[in-house]
């Protein structure tokens, strides 16, 4: 019995390993039957691309056709169908060619070859100026190149660029080309689109408001002020002006006329003029003078400041002066401030007030002793006369603007002193005129050279002239309300530039 146990399992291990070895050669056989069919279709694929090469669209699409019905719902059939639309179009067949591009779309959106036939037709429809269907094809690119798919950076600045192109020009819509726009790598556009790109960047990023805007007979602006949603605008001659922002509403103020600076306080938007000093009530809405610096003997008031001390109004020829409760008084500690002075800003933390003057370069007034101080005192290095503008940034660093000598970065607490100018590479001119800080840069405008901006990211400069957007280079005033930033020139009005929109700004 034992003997004939065995006998049966040996008998019937002998069978299972038969089996077994029938089933791995049967598997064997299905591998090797398969590998010979995707080799001859990813050959057929090449004959494919190589007849296309050759300009023989019409028996590519043919080997195409095959590849298709033999493969369906595998990769073999998207790599068909993107070859098809490439055929179809070197055959003139446009409506084939879209009709192979949404069949691979509905199949595999998110593939290689959609986004590569995206690509095609759109090129292909924008040359025939059907601008709707092409900007919907360059939308599919960019949404495939942003998942991930390959392609070059390039083809996908192209694309944005022909978006963004199309969605301004064809669609009307602003905020869809903006938003193509922010994406685009400057670099990377070269030839005629380069030319494109800066148009759209002009036509999408700046807005020209010339004095007919304002209502005002002057395009020459000489200080801009922010109130809220209202934009504030003195012009060298003309008057001045309110100009709401949101709803683009101007209220013109001829006089008084000859407005040098403007300044917002509570209750009262106060002018500086060359002939005196006016103010304009803000819940009255009637305008008044004060006395002390009219006609008959008037003073030329260049910059009027409101600080945490109190009204500060500098003059041209007369001084410096502060509003008390007993009227305006001269401040002056022994020769300084000068008689000349031409800019006022406030440094909070330090509690004085930074004075610009024309001819004994920056003094600094100590706001709870009264004492001042002349910035080449406390460092020598410090050799302009000629200030412009002051700009006390929101890190603690001041910014002084020279007529002729370029900008100097002060920092008080380090005591480190740094000269900008034209010479050196980082300014477009060293006649400065105007600043101003926003959240992301500092801005200087100047006489001749439009305006030089340091992004406050990455401490980089960068110009702004005619080419960019800005209506003149002599740029007088600058003034921000997010997300724009306002640049009052000399004889062009004011440029209104959009900041955030920017997606180059360093």
């Amino acid at each position: 019995m034992a003997r004939q146990e065995c006998e049966k399992r040996t008998a019937a291990r002998a069978a299972g390993l038969v089996v077994t070895f029938a089933l791995l050669c049967a598997a064997a056989s299905g591998a090797q039957a398969v590998a010979p069919a995707a080799m001859k279709a990813q050959e057929a694929l090449s004959r494919a691309r190589a007849t296309l090469t050759r300009g023989d669209a019409r028996s590519a699409m043919e080997i195409l056709r095959k590849l298709r019905a033999d493969f369906p719902g595998t990769d073999v059939e998207r790599e068909a169908l993107g070859l098809s639309v490439q055929a179809a179009l070197a055959t003139g067949d446009a409506y084939k060619a879209r009709y192979f591009y949404q069949t691979l779309s509905a199949s595999a959106p998110s593939s290689r070859p959609a986004f590569a036939s995206s690509i095609l037709l759109a090129d292909y429809y924008y040359r025939q100026r059907d601008w709707l269907l092409s900007l919907s094809l360059y939308t599919d690119a960019v949404e495939g190149f942003r998942d991930g798919i390959s392609g070059s950076p390039a083809q996908l600045d192209q694309a944005l660029l022909r978006a963004a192109e199309l969605s301004l020009y064809h669609n009307a819509d602003l905020a869809g080309a903006r938003a193509f726009l922010q994406q685009i790598t400057p670099a990377a556009i070269a030839g005629g689109d380069a030319l494109l790109y800066r148009q759209l960047r002009v036509r999408l990023l700046w807005k020209a408001l010339p004095s007919s805007v304002f209502g005002l007979a002057d395009s020459n602006v000489s200080s801009l002020r922010i109130d809220d949603d209202d934009l504030w605008v003195g012009t060298w001659n003309g008057g001045v002006a309110r100009y709401s922002v949101s709803s683009g509403q101007s209220d013109a103020f001829p006089l008084p006329a000859f407005s040098r600076s403007l300044e917002v306080a509570d209750r009262r938007v106060w002018v500086g003029t060359s002939e005196g000093l006016s103010w304009y009530g803000k819940v009255t809405g009637r305008w008044g003078s004060e006395q002390d610096f009219a006609a008959p003997d008037a003073r030329n008031v260049q910059v009027v400041r409101l600080t945490s001390a109190g009204l500060f109004a500098g003059t041209l020829g007369d001084g410096l002066f502060r509003l008390e409760d007993a009227g305006w008084t001269a401040v002056a500690d022994g020769s300084l401030p000068g008689r000349f002075i031409t800019s006022l800003a406030e440094d909070p933390s330090r509690k004085a007030l930074l004075i610009g003057t024309m001819n004994l370069g920056l003094v600094i007034l100590d706001l709870s002793t009264g004492s001042i101080t002349a910035l080449d005192e406390l460092v020598p290095d410090f050799t302009s006369n000629n200030i412009t503008t002051i700009l006390r940034a929101s890190d603690g660093k001041v910014w002084i603007g020279t007529y002729g000598d370029g900008i100097w970065s002060w920092d008080p607490t380090a005591g480190k002193l740094r000269h900008y100018s034209q010479e050196t590479g980082e300014i477009s001119n060293d006649w400065i005129l105007s600043s101003a800080e926003t959240d992301r840069a500092l801005y200087f405008g100047s006489f001749g050279g439009g305006v030089s901006v340091l992004g406050k990211k990455t401490g980089a400069w960068r110009h702004f002239g005619i080419a960019d957007g800005l209506a003149s280079l002599d740029v007088a005033a600058i003034a921000w309300r997010a997300p724009y930033v306002f640049f009052g020139t000399l004889g062009a009005g004011v440029s209104q530039y959009d900041e955030e929109a920017d997606g180059t700004l360093p």
